[in-house]
């Protein structure tokens, strides 16, 4: 079952790519109900979460540390480009996508309707965003291990 808080089924699939680097080097959203840590960090890019994904299933994991930067509510978009490839973006607002769309001529996201978004906003607590502790790291490396074992 999805937890609601991080809409995720599974509570140690994140991070995807690099997980211990990312673990170690990166600030983390911890999801206060099932533990599931997400990247919050924001780099040159620009944060992980806004960043188009390959999926809609990988752009939902992403989805509650985006509402956790932005400290409202976002969407999951379907974009599509004119060479025929389709990408999934989370925005904050339909303002913010027709400002992107506005921006690149050749993809277009059509309904301009979310493909998910949450019903409400809950703010995180203090400490759910923060550089994990070595401990931390292990013990969630460890459980991601065991996770993919079985």
């Amino acid at each position: 079952m999805a937890c609601k808080e991080c809409y995720s089924d599974e509570h140690r699939i994140t991070p995807l790519v690099g997980p211990e680097d990312c673990l170690r080097t990166h600030r983390q959203y911890v999801c206060s109900t099932c533990g599931r840590c997400i990247c919050v960090d924001v780099g040159e890019k620009g944060a992980r979460c806004f960043q188009p994904f390959g999926s809609f299933e990988i752009a939902k994991l992403y989805l509650r540390s985006a509402e956790a930067l932005c400290r409202d509510i976002c969407g999951i978009y379907e974009l599509k480009d004119k060479r025929g490839w389709t990408r999934y973006r989370i925005f904050r607002s339909k303002d913010d996508l027709r400002a992107c769309l506005a921006k690149d001529h050749n993809v277009k996201c059509d309904p301009i309707e979310p493909l998910f978004i949450s019903k409400n906003y809950s703010p995180p607590g203090s400490k759910q965003m923060r550089a994990l502790k070595e401990p931390e790291v292990t013990r969630y490396l460890e459980e991601m291990g065991e996770k993919k074992r079985s």
